[in-house]
């Protein structure tokens, strides 16, 4: 039996211009479906989504092929009637595998299930996961697709598989 290891990755200045160039990344729906390469007129479209607070339910992967991605790395935007939950994910399952997510500070001690019904009409997401700011939401997926790093300019709520 594992227990995750809860850390908060501190706020940091947030970078002057946000950067330009795209990482080679595609994305996918709940399901694995699209898998098309992220351009500079997808991402603004996303961008644009993600600022007015849109539905959203998109992966972000290194990979073309979502089996792979789901098991190495990917990082995950899901908008629902403006609750908002991302989550970055590097080897889920493997021992030595994280994920860094949003998170609101006044549920971090709470397992309450938020109103959000994801991309995949199944999923449940914690309103301790959640935030509700849509312009810095954009501006973490920006700054993902730009760097495949997460946004600095936010805290991001980091869990780690260990052992008990």
């Amino acid at each position: 039996m594992s227990k995750s290891k809860t850390t908060i990755i501190p706020k940091q200045d947030p970078p002057p211009a946000m950067p330009s160039g795209l990482q080679i990344l595609y994305t996918f729906d709940a399901f694995g479906h699209d898998g098309q390469q992220l351009t500079e007129a997808s991402l603004k479209k996303l961008v644009q989504k993600v600022q007015k607070g849109e539905n959203v339910s998109v992966y972000l992967c290194p990979s073309d092929d979502m089996e792979t991605a789901i098991e190495e790395e990917y990082f995950q935007v899901e908008i629902d009637n403006r609750w908002i939950a991302i989550q970055y994910v590097v080897e889920d399952t493997s021992p030595d595998g994280y994920y860094c997510s949003c998170f609101d500070p006044d549920f971090l001690d709470s397992d309450e299930e938020s109103p959000m019904v994801p991309g995949d009409g199944q999923s449940v997401i914690l309103k301790k996961y959640t935030m509700h700011d849509p312009a810095l939401a954009a501006k973490c997926v920006e700054y993902y697709a730009r760097t495949g790093k997460l946004y600095p300019g936010m805290e991001w709520l980091r869990q780690e598989a260990s052992a008990t």
